[in-house]
């Protein structure tokens, strides 16, 4: 034990104590504020620190640069196990890229479709993986579900329910999925997956990207004359995001948050315990088959006022 994971500095604060409760370090590299990593101080990390594993995020579901060059990419960390972090990404099974032996890339469906589980993608078939008790993986996989449910039904009720009651039930909603985050990001042990995995393969991809890259238009149309800091956004990554990157200022972004959320909209900031998150802020407007034209120009219009109330 001891040695080092090298991470993203915009990452999971959860994720990061899970890694050093199993006894391993942790050390950074630098994601720019336009969401990318940087090359070089990625290269000068990896020669610092020597880590056993590296972790290249996706971040919010635009792909890292530094899977570009996928024979540069395995050559620099040809005896270091690769983790490639899509939870933030729609990812097809069937387009997945395994680059080297060691590389492996995992998933969350909680985050990108109305499913619960992750799963693990690699080329190795030599890997022992602690299988957990049956009694662990059913109360862990009981308490997820539960949580699940009720949010689902309280996302539910915030469309169909007036006003304040709309509002009440949306808080609800949030409480309850922050407590399912909290639940999973916290727990030390594995556990067996779940219908997730099965299910999954069931998920429409064509049909999520097309909707998703049709409002990330929306979005760019509606806002771009106004946004602190507009992204160049591939056609790829427009369709596989987790949602819109609003990223603000230090200085502006609370009264900009406030504004929006007092009107029913309850997005957040995103991993703002983050190294990243010391310099700036980021909130993830909502895409996905669940959002209407309709509700995508609503929301712009939302942050549209909430930008100007704050220069």
């Amino acid at each position: 034990m001891g040695s080092f994971i090298l991470l993203p500095d915009f990452f999971c604060k959860d994720v990061e104590e899970n890694i050093k409760s199993h006894g391993y370090k942790v050390s950074h590299y630098p994601i720019k504020k336009n969401l990318d990593a940087d090359k070089k101080s990625f290269i000068e990390k990896i020669r610092q620190v020597k880590p056993k594993v590296v972790v290249i995020f996706h971040t919010n579901g635009i792909k890292s640069k530094l899977f570009e060059n996928c024979e540069w990419l395995a050559r620099v960390t040809h005896d270091i196990i690769l983790i490639e972090d899509s939870v933030h990404k729609i990812i097809d099974p069937e387009k997945i890229n395994i680059i080297k032996k060691d590389h492996f890339v995992i998933n969350s469906l909680r985050k990108v479709v109305p499913l619960q589980g992750s799963e693990l993608f690699g080329d190795r078939e030599d890997l022992d993986f602690s299988t957990p008790s049956f009694v662990q993986s059913f109360r862990y996989r009981l308490k997820v579900y539960f949580l699940w449910v009720l949010t689902i039904l309280g996302w539910s009720l915030v469309n169909i329910l007036p006003g304040r009651l709309s509002k009440k039930f949306g808080l609800a909603a949030e409480k309850l999925m922050l407590a399912g985050y909290n639940l999973i990001g916290d727990s030390i042990l594995p556990a067996k997956g779940g219908p997730g995995g099965f299910l999954s393969r069931r998920v429409n991809f064509e049909k999520i990207e097309k909707v998703k890259r049709h409002q990330v238009d929306t979005y760019e149309r509606l806002l771009a004359d106004l946004l602190p800091l507009k992204l160049f956004i591939t056609v790829e990554d427009k369709g596989s995001m987790r949602g819109f990157p609003l990223i603000l200022p230090k200085n502006r972004a609370n009264g900009i948050l406030e504004f929006i959320r007092s009107k029913g909209l309850l997005v957040r900031f995103e991993l703002d315990d983050s190294v990243w998150a010391r310099n700036q802020k980021i909130i993830y407007l909502p895409l996905g088959i669940h959002m209407t034209q309709r509700k995508v120009e609503e929301v712009c219009r939302l942050t549209r006022e909430a930008i100007l109330r704050n220069f």
